[in-house]
């Protein structure tokens, strides 16, 4: 579990650009990890930029279309996140546009869909990260979800969530079954593009 000292398999990773979120991701799914990623950003621009082409991607819009969530539906977020568990427990549930979500819903609704998504989590070998841009919110609000949630580096998540798969790590990476993703970028044997 990604969490510390807080009971939530829902971690948040504070960056302006979620640039290093989405190559924690990445990271994440080469070692096994299979993965859902809902984004502000366009699908398309998420999966080239990033190199996300065999994750379900869905984009966090108000324009309608397949594959789309409105930041107004919370409801239908929370079904997604769900039809995604179904199909595979190793999951990351992988969220950037949680201040959006915020411009459409206020943050008392914001927080009981995360903890209803929590709940979903609780038996499952699954997490949820959230990419936060912290300048985009107020500080009561920051202060609210950080008591909500525990708050993460990507360095921090990609070694705790690693260290939970050793054996696809092991297959991804001959030779590194005792090690994980964080050792291999200090070594210089795997290298995270900044």
């Amino acid at each position: 579990m990604v969490s510390e000292g807080i009971n939530s398999k829902i971690s948040l990773l504070t960056e302006s650009y979620p640039r290093y979120g989405f190559e924690a991701l990445s990271m994440l799914i080469n070692t096994g990890w299979d993965a859902l990623c809902i984004t502000r950003l366009h699908p398309d621009y998420v999966t080239k930029k990033f190199g996300l082409s065999k994750i379900k991607c869905q984009w966090l819009s108000t324009r309608k279309g397949k594959e789309v969530i409105s930041p107004k539906s919370l409801g239908l977020l929370v079904k997604v996140v769900k039809a995604s568990l179904k199909k595979n427990d190793c999951t990351i549930i992988f969220l950037d546009g949680l201040e959006y979500l915020l411009m459409w819903n206020d943050m008392s609704k914001v927080i009981l869909t995360l903890r209803e998504i929590d709940s979903m989590l609780e038996n499952k070998t699954a997490e949820m990260l959230i990419c936060i841009d912290p300048l985009a919110l107020e500080q009561r609000d920051l202060d609210r979800l950080f008591s909500e949630f525990p708050q993460h580096s990507t360095t921090e998540v990609v070694e705790i969530l690693s260290t939970e798969l050793p054996q696809q790590i092991a297959e991804v990476l001959p030779g590194t079954a005792d090690r994980t993703i964080a050792d291999l970028l200090r070594s210089g044997e795997l290298h995270a593009i900044p």
